[in-house]
């Protein structure tokens, strides 16, 4: 057995779902609600015909390329109610990128591949701050996406949070899948899911014995390297990798960076009912930031060391009944200070500069642990109870007027329950409560029902509420700056301690097709998602900032993804996703999203180990950080062609991988450009 998996779930327990009055969203409007519609028609109607087709059984399609599908898309998500479930149980819309998807997409980093997840932005201010934002440019550093490892988080507390600066340090050939729940899942996760989870599960250790090298690189700087070794035997499995990542970022942009990471993982299992996964990790980041001419953000160089310890042990005792306590550890230490040629007209000084020096670097600790109880009351009724408590601290004094460490406490419990009151009917119930030291409690609930109206055909609707209490920096942050005779100089972000809980309110309509045994499969998601005190910063003066909450938007749209198996050889993906926002404040915002975005991949087996992909990701015009950051529609075509031979018995594959083939793109903001890319990669597994 390669991982624990919690109890089979009984077949009398597979039930879908309703409709349910409160969850009728506002009237489509023109032209983009139209357009949806138009589209999802279109997309109803031409499964229809592929699914009255004949097709051949999935284990004959298997045998047939044991290599190319040799991971199915799952059929159990592990990560929307901490309950294993059915694609078509879950409470609300899932995408899974399995390790195939993810090596024959090109993607270096994890957040290149949420290209492939239906209403992901995937940009960054400069090349080595990468991050992606789901179906709202509201979030340029993630502060709203939890992102998981392993059930590690790997949010940070310190100044703007987010979590994408770990993200992409993981090596993509440790991961097994990621599961992307699309949509609030506060419920089952707490705070930071407001938006949704990025669920990450890497490779057990019994699926990486022996060795593994990885290389790629291009004539611009693309330099990565990833060594792996595991040994072992059932029982008891280890796994030590080493790996460096490089390359020079955007073209004329001052943002090359370096990364080295080292990683070791461990499973234990002492007996047959419980089993033991250890891992820890070292990395350091080093990246030039900063643009020229530009006094308050100079070009320099940064520093990211971040360390990392994991204990995870899953009991299942008796076949209805399994415990699970995560133990963590995480240590950043960020370093990032520069000069700031202040005019001397702003303090009174009969010189034109004076300098004061500037310190954006912190050291943040998180120590958090977690323990579920999973029981099968039976066959039509399930439940995950749990609790946990998290500390987190940061010692900033330039960010906070404070040598003391600055620090909360959250403590929290969580519950989920399924139940089927009747044959092909399914509720999911879930509750999460969190009690800070700094900001009090809050309160994530969640109801969804889901009914198989035909087999393979689900429905489902609900509605969640959710809370984001502020981070520590946007709550309490105190940044001041001195001239150089000690004099006060200015402050760049005062705290607001009234500051309160963001709160999301959802409604969904959701729709789930699994057609021609497997072949196909199809999840629709229609959505109204009300942000109220939505947490801002505001400009005080020409140098302060103080983060306030405003009204916030109402967010509709509808998003569907398609996976279509046509052959043993040919897997097709088609994404959109449409929607329109609406500010409640009073006078310009300028944070526009894209009204719709698209993205094609067509995956092909060719004769003799050769294999195929294509990508095509479309978007229409937005604004991430406001009006004067507008960029207009842009379409980006990605490309990969690789060959797996034998090599003096290792198991190769070598790979040509196109990126932009289009050409220069605006992502994020104007005159920031991705520009086409090509670079080379090599495998060896022996």
């Amino acid at each position: 057995m390669k991982q624990t998996q919690p109890p089979p779930q009984p077949p009398a327990a597979r039930h879908r779902l309703c409709g349910h009055g409160g969850c009728a969203a506002a009237p489509m409007q023109a032209p983009v609600y139209a357009l949806a519609k138009v589209a999802l028609l279109g997309v109803l109607a031409w499964v229809g015909a592929v699914q009255a087709q004949p097709a051949p059984p999935l284990e004959l399609l298997a045998q047939a390329e044991p290599d190319f599908f040799s991971d199915q898309l799952p059929q159990q998500v592990l990560s929307v109610t901490r309950l294993a479930q059915p694609l078509a149980d879950a409470p609300g819309a899932v995408t899974v990128l399995d390790r195939q998807t993810l090596r024959r997409s090109g993607a270096r980093t994890v957040t290149e591949a949420l290209r492939l997840v239906p209403g992901y932005m995937v940009a960054g201010y400069n090349g080595a701050n990468l991050m992606a934002a789901y179906h709202a440019p509201l979030d340029e550093y993630g502060v709203r996406s939890l992102i998981l490892v392993d059930g590690r988080s790997l949010y940070s507390p310190s100044f703007v949070g987010g979590g994408f600066r770990a993200l992409n340090a993981m090596p993509i050939e440790e991961v097994e899948r990621i599961e992307v729940l699309r949509g609030t899942n506060s419920a089952a996760f707490g705070a930071h899911a407001l938006f949704g989870v990025i669920n990450v599960v890497t490779r057990h250790t019994l699926d990486t014995l022996g060795q593994a090298l990885v290389l790629n690189a291009d004539g611009a700087g693309v330099a990565d390297a990833y060594v792996r070794l595991g040994w072992g035997e059932p029982g008891w499995s280890q796994r030590l990798s080493v790996s460096r990542s490089a390359d020079h970022g955007l073209r004329d942009l001052h943002d090359s960076q370096q990364r080295l990471q080292l990683l070791w993982r461990a499973d234990i299992k002492p007996g047959p009912a419980s089993e033991w996964m250890l891992q820890a990790g070292l990395s350091e980041w080093d990246a030039d930031d900063g643009f020229p001419d530009n006094a308050g953000d100079p070009q320099r160089d940064v520093n990211l060391r971040k360390s990392h310890a994991l204990l995870q042990w899953n009991h299942a005792p008796q076949a209805d009944a399994t415990w699970k306590a995560t133990l963590s550890w995480d240590e950043e230490r960020f370093a990032d200070r520069f000069v700031y040629r202040a005019p001397g007209t702003l303090f009174n000084a009969p010189v034109p500069f004076i300098p004061i020096a500037v310190n954006l670097g912190y050291q943040e600790r998180r120590l958090a642990l977690e323990l579920e109880h999973t029981r099968v009351v039976s066959p039509s009724w399930r439940w995950v109870l749990g609790g946990g408590v998290r500390d987190d601290s940061t010692f900033s004094p330039a960010q906070f007027a404070t040598t003391e460490r600055v620090a909360v406490r959250d403590w929290r419990v969580f519950g989920h329950a399924e139940w089927a009151p009747a044959p092909g009917w399914l509720v999911n119930a879930g509750l999460f409560a969190g009690d800070r030291s700094d900001t009090g409690s809050y309160l994530a609930p969640r109801l969804m029902l889901n009914h198989e109206i035909a087999p393979g055909h689900t429905l489902r609707a609900g509605l969640t509420r959710a809370e984001r209490p502020p981070l520590l920096f946007e709550r309490s942050a105190d940044a001041r700056y001195f001239l150089p005779d000690g004099r006060f100089a200015a402050s760049t972000y005062r705290p607001n301690f009234a500051l309160r809980n963001e709160v999301l309110h959802t409604r969904e309509l959701g729709y789930h097709a699994n057609l021609a045994q497997g072949r196909v499969n199809l999840d629709v998601r229609l959505y109204e998602e009300r942000l109220r005190d939505f947490i801002q910063f505001r400009q005080i003066d020409s140098l302060a900032r103080q983060y306030v909450n405003a009204p916030g938007f109402t967010l509709r749209g509808l998003e569907y993804q398609l996976i279509w198996r046509p052959s043993e050889r040919t897997e097709w993906r088609l994404n959109q996703s449409f929607n329109q926002i609406r500010w409640q404040q009073p006078g310009p915002i300028g944070r526009t999203p894209p009204s719709r975005m698209s993205t094609v991949a067509w995956f092909q087996r060719l004769d003799h180990g050769w294999g195929l992909s294509l990508m095509l990701h479309e978007r229409s015009a937005m604004a991430w950080r406001g009006a004067a950051s507008a960029v207009g529609s842009s379409t980006r075509v990605d490309a990969r062609l690789a060959r797996e031979f034998d090599w003096g018995g290792a198991s190769a594959e070598a790979a040509v991988a196109l990126q932009s083939l289009t050409g220069d793109i605006d992502e994020f903001v104007p005159q920031r450009p991705s520009s086409r890319r090509v670079y080379a990669s090599l495998r060896l597994e022996f």
